[in-house]
């Protein structure tokens, strides 16, 4: 039909630093959506080497065999009647910048260099790349029968995006190659970035998010591309998906023209900007309400437990991948965490199509566990199918402490944490002995306070609930009892309900975390509003009186609260060692969100 052509954008399954293998990955989705009828198609942002690839970018080899494999596949594609955006590293001097290709006719036409580099959370890509300058200008294309533009991730999240300067030329569609990252509540927010673009500049935009292939380390790229017009998303991919994914629509150009004409109200873009100072003695106002669960507020959109499952899993599974083994070891103390990462395993080897017999589930009684602990924690693992073995640690433990002149007596810091050690090297040697990855079971605000023993419970070859806050788990867990058949049902909800504790103690009293640390849903409370608010210490106590106002008492949440900052600037140097694990809501990882001194 006149004035209509199909966009696509496509999330190939990549290799890190395999340039040669992503070209021809690549040109096998442009050759098919060609054969499809597509006008125009794009990639996610450095697809040609993988987002992932870190100081690699500075190896000149990398940049060298980017470059000659986009060279390949602009010469390759030379027959086919479809442009193509495809993202690399480009070396210009000493400079490498984070940029876009557009290929037609078999040859690069130009290339799009980003030109905001974001340095927050999971991304420091300043690090690597030089920005675009400011005086390189914003780029449309004409193809003829329409116009695009490309702008590159991280720009269209700034207050004037590139593409939003293009509307007054008349763009058609923008396309965007993009490694947005995937945590809790992001692919809604991303959604709506996208849509409300489309809507303010009347035309189609399409974004091309990086996904399976990409490095799991600290954050998951769910490969979640869409293309939305006019306001409304009209083509969206599957989300978590490991294999190459092709979305594409058709979308009527001259009609999208007549209502620019018609009713938006585009015009030149005039960067003088002048400030304009009006200033008062203006009064502080407290907020009329502070909620109690911050963390649920912001990451809890509907479902988000089965997302929770859905990033744990794909992102084990990405580092079995690269670990090449098929099995998983899981420490399971009946506890919640525990309980939850069991969960997430089972997952991820049912995603990989492997049987849940290659997941052990180790439980390990110690001077502290409870008959009913121990108990929950063998019917877990035995109803999800999964391997279990018990090993009682006591003996050995017993026998190290011995040999330390360690007095049986004397339940001290040593006599919990030689336990926590214990588990951790049989957990170790099992996975050595079954070619399998340990997988933690730590949670955030455990990481946070440094509720865990260094180089024992601390350590694993992959901790998946490493970003998910203490209540948050314990909430997980109630709405997965509530979705399950019995007997897991129960188990859970009774696992989600029991006091929380190491069990390292032989006196149940003296295991309570609580007790001896305070109300974890305070804790969270006062996490999320340091790292995601940056509050002072003065704002955080103010505000945790407001929320736990008829909760808690003043001196219980002022004792928690020197609790929480104590605890957690003492605690960065086990944060600094901390393992791989994927970012679901806020992260303490040294790679991601956090980066602080241990000497603080």
């Amino acid at each position: 039909m006149q004035g209509n052509y199909k966009f696509a954008v496509a999330t190939p399954s990549i290799k890190i630093g395999d340039a040669s293998a992503n070209a021809r990955q690549i040109a096998a989705v442009i050759q098919e959506a060609a054969a499809d009828g597509v006008a125009a198609i794009a990639f996610p942002e450095l697809s040609i080497t993988g987002y992932t690839c870190g100081d690699l970018f500075f190896r000149r080899e990398l940049l060298a065999d980017a470059w000659a494999n986009m060279d390949w596949l602009a010469r390759w594609t030379s027959s086919l009647p479809i442009i193509s955006v495809v993202g690399f590293p480009q070396l210009i001097g000493d400079s490498i910048f984070n940029a876009a290709a557009v290929i037609c006719g078999g040859k690069i036409v130009d290339i799009i260099r980003k030109r905001a580099l974001p340095t927050y959370g999971e991304y420091y890509e300043a690090r690597q790349f030089t920005p675009a300058s400011c005086d390189e200008p914003v780029k449309v294309f004409d193809a003829g029968v329409f116009r695009f533009g490309v702008e590159i991730c991280e720009d269209l999240w700034t207050g004037i995006a590139p593409s939003s300067r293009m509307s007054a030329l008349g763009v058609d569609v923008v396309f965007n190659p993009s490694a947005s990252t995937d945590y809790l509540g992001k692919a809604a927010i991303r959604r709506d970035v996208v849509r409300g673009q489309s809507l303010r500049l009347g035309c189609a935009y399409a974004m091309a998010c990086a996904g399976f292939g990409e490095s799991g380390a600290d954050a998951i790229f769910g490969g979640d591309s869409l293309i939305a017009d006019c306001g409304q998303v009209v083509a969206e991919s599957e989300a978590f998906s490991s294999n190459t994914q092709i979305i594409e629509t058709t979308i009527d150009v001259e009609s999208n023209r007549f209502r620019r004409r018609a009713h938006a109200s585009v015009s030149w873009t005039n960067q003088n900007v002048a400030i304009i100072r009006a200033t008062a003695d203006f009064p502080e106002a407290d907020p009329e309400r502070v909620s109690p669960s911050p963390f649920l507020d912001e990451f809890g959109e509907k479902g988000w437990h089965r997302k929770v499952l859905d990033i744990q899993s794909v992102a084990l599974m990405r580092r079995m991948e690269s670990a090449k083994t098929d099995k998983l070891v899981v420490g399971v103390s009946g506890g919640a965490d525990s309980s939850l990462a069991l969960i997430g395993a089972t997952k991820a080897l049912g995603r990989s199509g492997l049987p849940a017999e290659n997941l052990m589930a180790v439980v390990m009684p110690g001077f502290g566990s409870s008959e009913k602990t121990q108990h929950a924690a063998k019917l877990l693992a035995g109803a999800l199918h999964a391997t279990c073995r018990v090993i009682d640690i006591r003996d050995a433990c017993q026998r190290h402490l011995a040999d330390l002149g360690h007095p049986e007596h004397i339940h001290d810091t040593a006599y919990e944490n030689a336990q926590a050690r214990e588990r951790t090297q049989i957990l170790m040697d099992i996975a050595n002995m079954e070619n399998a990855l340990v997988v933690g079971t730590g949670d955030l605000t455990e990481i946070a306070l440094g509720w865990n023993t260094y180089n024992g419970d601390h350590m694993s070859m992959y901790q998946i609930n490493a970003s998910l806050p203490k209540m948050m788990v314990l909430s997980a867990l109630k709405r997965i009892s509530a979705e399950s058949e019995e007997p897991i049902a129960s188990l859970l909800a009774e696992i989600a309900g029991q006091p929380i504790t190491p069990e390292l103690l032989p006196e149940a009293a003296a295991n309570d975390s609580e007790a001896r640390l305070g109300p974890y849903v305070i804790h969270d409370f006062l996490l999320y509003h340091y790292l995601a608010n940056g509050a002072s210490p003065e704002k955080l106590l103010a505000l945790a009186n407001i929320a736990f106002k008829g909760i808690y008492n003043a001196d219980t949440i002022e004792k928690t609260h020197q609790t929480f900052l104590q605890r957690f600037k003492a605690a960065q140097y086990k944060r600094n060692a901390s393992p791989d694990g994927p970012k679901i809501t806020l992260s303490l990882s040294p790679r991601s969100d956090w980066r602080m001194p241990s000497d603080i």
